[in-house]
């Protein structure tokens, strides 16, 4: 059975469809397909069912995720071990990144330095809302998460901050509330809000500080990408809301940042299983990420056990 095949197999369970599948390994669709085909020839039953829904395990593609996993995890083990010996870092790391990362802490940067410095790694963003990042490392499939906090978090996690803001509102110009400071949550119910996905935590917070006033509001509309978000606002769709440390002055054009009366804390930060990551590739790409993050303001780590 070859590794590759496997590699594509997990791909495909954890993205959903072939489609992303095939983006996220640089593959054309077919390719994918005839590989996934020859594995489940080569094991005598079908592993998925194409659907509306994108691709659904089948009982046995259930049965097959837990050691294709483990087979892939022992690869990477033997080459970490060989790597380190030879004082070469081979491997794989995984990190779950929200949707839209301020620029401040763009994983972006990291990716291309660190490659100068350890070619034989390979590097694989996955994207995820915070509730899912946390459950990804949690299980350990991703080395680590550069993820909002949540109360939701699971035990086990340590958090590490990196930016602690307020939530704040962005408005179109020339709006009533354009610019203006400590603005009552009860100035915004009859408001046009442009709302962020449910399992977002900005949404959480925002949903939250509306209910701590006991105002009841109804989204009317929402919207899955934040760059979209403010792209609305700017053509004067309603206001928006996010992470003031997040509202650089780039994306926010013909804009007003209002800020707002007993606004929650949201915080974003790097997300492990433990302090020290069990993979060398892993350690030295978290390393080098913390690295470009130094001149950010010190925030103190949250501690290992999240209720």
């Amino acid at each position: 059975m070859e590794l590759r095949r496997l590699e594509h197999f997990l791909a495909v369970v954890e993205e959903g469809t072939f489609t992303a599948a095939a983006a996220r390994l640089f593959m054309v669709q077919s390719s994918l397909s005839a590989s996934l085909l020859a594995l489940e020839r080569e094991l005598g039953t079908e592993l998925f069912v194409r659907g509306r829904r994108g691709a659904e395990l089948t009982d046995a593609g259930r049965a097959l995720v837990g050691p294709a996993r483990a087979t892939l995890d022992q690869v990477d083990k033997a080459k970490e071990a060989v790597g380190e010996v030879c004082d070469l870092l081979l491997g794989t790391v995984r990190v779950a990144v929200a949707p839209s990362l301020p620029q401040s802490i763009d994983v972006c940067d990291t990716i291309s330095l660190f490659h100068e410095r350890h070619p034989g790694v390979e590097v694989r963003l996955v994207r995820a809302d915070s509730r899912t990042m946390a459950d990804l490392v949690i299980d350990g499939l991703v080395d680590f998460a550069i993820t909002p906090w949540a109360d939701s978090m699971s035990s086990g996690l340590h958090f590490e901050p990196l930016i602690s803001t307020r939530l704040a509102l962005v408005c179109p110009g020339g709006h009533r509330l354009a610019g203006a400071d400590d603005v009552d949550p009860r100035e915004l119910v009859d408001e046009q809000i442009i709302d962020l996905p449910r399992e977002w935590q900005a949404r959480r917070l925002f949903d939250g500080l509306m209910a701590e006033h006991g105002l009841e509001r109804r989204a009317r509309l929402e919207v899955d990408d934040w760059l979209g978000a403010l792209r609305m606002a700017q053509r004067g769709a309603g206001m928006a809301y996010g992470p003031l440390a997040c509202l650089e002055e780039e994306l926010t054009d013909d804009l007003d940042v209002t800020t707002l009366a007993g606004a929650p804390l949201w915080e974003i930060g790097v997300a492990t299983r433990d302090e020290k990551l069990r993979g060398a590739a892993g350690r030295a790409f978290l390393n080098a990420y913390l690295e470009g993050c130094t001149e950010l303001p010190a925030t103190a780590p949250r501690s290992s056990s999240i209720a």
